[in-house]
């Protein structure tokens, strides 16, 4: 049996594989990303992660960062695992691109907020 997990470990997971993706494509372009299988494959996996930890958020948390696609990013990450033979890869550049950094600011926001809950 496993035993539960805080949600700083979730969010600690979440803040981990966003930082891990912005490392892993640091100085490169699409062309270069989608000729890289080692690099892509890291990438999806993060995604992965970052959309099952997203799962164990609790609803005011999220409800607290609307501006982030919560169900977008679970709903990504079963694509990313079921549909593994069909990823569209200018879809995973543009979410990097476009999305990974305002997820990644709205989980160091809720990190910092959860910090100060435990001092109070």
């Amino acid at each position: 049996m496993s035993k539960k997990r805080d949600i700083k470990l979730f969010v600690n997971d979440i803040k981990e594989s966003c930082e891990a993706i912005f490392d892993y494509i640091e100085d490169m372009n699409f062309e270069g990303f989608i000729n890289d299988r080692k690099t892509y494959s890291a990438v999806i996996r993060e995604f992965e992660i970052i959309g099952e930890a997203t799962k164990h958020l609790p609803q005011d948390t999220m409800d607290n960062h609307k501006n982030i696609g919560w169900r977008d990013i679970k709903d990504f990450r079963n694509l990313l695992i079921h549909e593994y033979f069909g990823v569209d890869f200018e879809i995973v550049w543009n979410t990097i691109k476009n999305d990974l950094p305002k997820l990644h600011s709205a989980i160091l926001m809720i990190q910092d907020s959860l910090i100060i809950g435990e001092k109070k």
